[in-house]
């Protein structure tokens, strides 16, 4: 029987990283976004929307959503699955029902240095059309970071930083957060409190020979090495290469830093007073 554990947060903030790290333990599977939350969300969609969505009660509901679940991991080996969706934050009811002693580990990063991310890997594949955005958008470092922050135009980096917004608020419990620069300095203190957090006994890793690739998803975005993974965990301090324009326009929206339970008093002072 296996046993499902989540990775989700913010884009280019150390998820591929984390997996690759992961994948070292024998034990572990874990690997970069999968497709079974689309699978779950479609199929909701479609006995929701059946003419027997009244006949289907919540216990049979649970066992088609899991069975989604061990058929695509039926293949892997490892009895512990990490699986990968930006879109579980926006999900943790849904996956607490499921999985009630589950817990999601969340990346996360400053949106500044997220955004210069995303700009490093753009040029580094300028034969290419980046498909993140789209044409009008691509035009400018601006236009192309905007994009990113804007639902309406796609909004690669501001959906899950929605979905993680949301996640803390209804169940903050579940929820370990791993900030990139912490993961890259102190990789050793981080996975101890990781596997910790998770109730498992911890596995030596090897920092210093993590690798990790996948060239073939990377290349259907036409942005080469999106998911490369150097061999050794380090932190490397570098100038952004943002205009200070979208700095300063991107910079301090760190909500995740803020303690839940006060942010939610606070919030709901403003709804209440």
């Amino acid at each position: 029987m296996k046993e499902f554990f989540f990775i989700s947060g913010l884009p280019r903030s150390g998820s591929t990283l984390l997996s690759a790290i992961l994948r070292q333990n024998p034990e572990f599977y874990a690997d970069i976004s999968s497709p079974v939350q689309n699978l779950m969300a479609s199929t909701i969609d479609v006995i929701t929307g059946s003419e027997s969505n009244h006949l289907i009660d919540e216990e049979r509901r649970k066992h088609i959503l899991k069975s989604l679940f061990n058929a695509f991991y039926d293949a892997v080996m490892p009895n512990t699955v990490f699986d990968t969706s930006r879109v579980w934050t926006a999900k943790t009811s849904l996956l607490k029902d499921l999985y009630p002693q589950t817990k999601i580990i969340c990346c996360v990063r400053d949106l500044p240095w997220i955004l210069d991310s995303f700009e490093r890997i753009a040029a580094k594949n300028s034969l290419y059309g980046a498909s993140l955005t789209d044409e009008e958008a691509n035009q400018t470092v601006t236009t192309r970071c905007d994009a990113l922050m804007d639902v309406k135009k796609g909004g690669q980096v501001v959906k899950p930083y929605y979905f993680l917004e949301e996640g803390l608020l209804l169940n903050p419990k579940m929820i370990m957060l791993v900030e990139y620069e912490m993961l890259c300095k102190q990789p050793e203190s981080v996975m101890r409190e990781l596997y910790e957090f998770i109730g498992k006994p911890y596995f030596d890793h090897d920092f210093k020979n993590v690798e990790y690739e996948n060239e073939v998803f990377d290349k259907a975005l036409n942005m080469k090495s999106l998911h490369t993974v150097r061999k050794e965990v380090t932190w490397q301090e570098r100038p952004s290469i943002l205009p200070k324009s979208v700095w300063e326009k991107y910079a301090g929206k760190d909500f995740w830093r803020t303690p839940a339970p006060d942010f939610a008093v606070k919030q709901l002072y403003k709804v209440v007073g």
